[in-house]
């Protein structure tokens, strides 16, 4: 993994403002804008899976770039239904806790909320990490259904644990913190800097899945030779 790799590869394109300026511009269309945002910076994931990690800025495709950008936030939203129900349970047995004037029943809702909360937040973050694996083989399959073969996307993860860490790690550098540094140069930065860290994180992306594919492949060939 090259992390700042990840943060200088914009700027090695001649053409970077252009480039980056029109998707950004998209991302202000109601509704679609941030599902073009998101399909444009797929591409740079898909760019550095194939080798081209040093030129991986892509060019918008609207059509394409649309449709890419709606399965991806569809599979993030699959992802996180689990998670949701899990803290609106919480939520639920928090509430009726506190308004149940039994202090042994109260007592007992307050456990079992704090308990399942508890498992949203370690389900959570295991889900993070399989929603972004499920990501990257999404972009790199161009099947909506790779980002749910949990089998491989559990190798990937115990093949370079370390590289799904640093996405999450760029991630709220590029999202946390790049971004919203745009909003200093009012409306247009705020644009550009979100495009910007979008384009990070996905560049992260395919970089972590490139290191992390390998071992699944030689696991599947071994195990068809064993067969």
């Amino acid at each position: 993994m090259d992390f700042g790799l990840a943060f200088s590869y914009v700027f090695k394109d001649p053409e970077w403002f252009r480039k980056v300026a029109i998707p950004a511009l998209c991302s202000l269309i109601p509704v679609i804008g941030p599902f073009i945002l998101v399909g444009w910076a797929a591409k740079a994931a898909k760019k550095v899976m194939d080798g081209e990690a040093e030129n991986a800025l892509p060019e918008l495709e609207f059509g394409a770039d649309l449709g890419k950008g709606f399965m991806i936030s569809l599979a993030g939203l699959i992802y996180s239904l689990p998670v949701v129900i899990l803290v609106a349970i919480s939520a639920g047995l928090f509430s009726a806790a506190s308004n149940n004037s039994r202090a042994g029943v109260s007592a007992l809702l307050y456990v079992l909320g704090g308990c399942s909360g508890l498992f949203g937040l370690l389900f959570g973050l295991l889900v993070a990490f399989l929603s972004w694996a499920g990501i990257a083989n999404y972009i790199a399959k161009g099947e909506f259904g790779a980002a749910f073969q949990f089998k491989e996307l559990f190798a990937m993860l115990k093949k370079s644990f370390v590289s799904w860490l640093l996405v999450v790690a760029g991630y709220l550098l590029a999202i946390g913190i790049i971004a919203p540094l745009g909003s200093i140069a009012c409306g247009i930065g705020a644009l550009l800097t979100t495009a910007y860290g979008n384009a990070i994180v996905m560049h992260l992306l395919g970089q972590a899945y490139a290191a992390s594919r390998p071992a699944f492949v030689e696991t599947v060939e071994v195990v068809d030779a064993v067969e």
